[in-house]
């Protein structure tokens, strides 16, 4: 006759783990002069938006730790946001057997917690994937509208620089809606 025991099986697990997210796109840049140039004044405005330059790259890290860099040469923007978490789960079962089968019932109990441990995880870093794309997605809207900005002065002051060649520039005037006019001597 069998003698029933209880097997019981705990495990834990504690990991780092670490999301990362990022998205480029191309800036919508007039060819008014050359690209050097052009990258010149583009660089000017940024450095007015706390961007710092090397070379061809303007980059800046926000506060919340997005990291935002601007390839001059090329015209385009690269945003890139990350997150470290630690992550603790622990699960214990358990299950009343026939002592013959003991070492096949606790391995069988072994599998099934480290199964659900890389279920849970899996879960909370996806989780944690979603609120770092969710917070990156927000940050584009709001980072498109300053660069866009950017963008329309390093145009103007190009458009002003290209009236020059013209002949003598003798004002500027800007509208709210974003008109320029400009008045040349010829």
């Amino acid at each position: 006759m069998s003698r029933a025991i209880q097997v019981r099986v705990s495990e834990s697990v504690v990991r780092t783990i670490h999301v990362e997210d990022g998205v480029q796109s191309p800036l919508e840049m007039l060819p008014i002069l050359g690209a050097d140039r052009m990258a010149d004044l583009l660089a000017t405005e940024l450095e007015k938006l706390g961007f710092l330059r090397d070379g061809d790259l303007a980059t800046r890290t926000d506060p919340d730790g997005i990291e935002v860099t601007i390839d001059l040469r090329a015209a385009t923007v690269s945003v890139k946001l990350g997150a470290t978490a630690d992550l603790e789960e622990a699960i214990e079962r358990r299950a009343n057997v026939a002592e013959e089968s003991r070492t096949r019932v606790e391995s069988s109990l072994r599998d099934d917690v480290m199964r659900e441990l890389d279920e849970r995880l899996g879960e909370r870093t996806e989780a944690l994937r979603r609120e770092v794309t969710s917070r990156l997605e927000r940050k584009v809207a709001d980072l498109r509208t300053e660069l866009d900005g950017a963008i329309g002065r390093a145009t103007v002051e190009a458009l002003t620089v290209r009236a020059g060649e013209l002949g003598s520039v003798e004002s500027v005037i800007a509208d709210e809606a974003g008109n320029v006019t400009i008045r040349v001597k010829v």
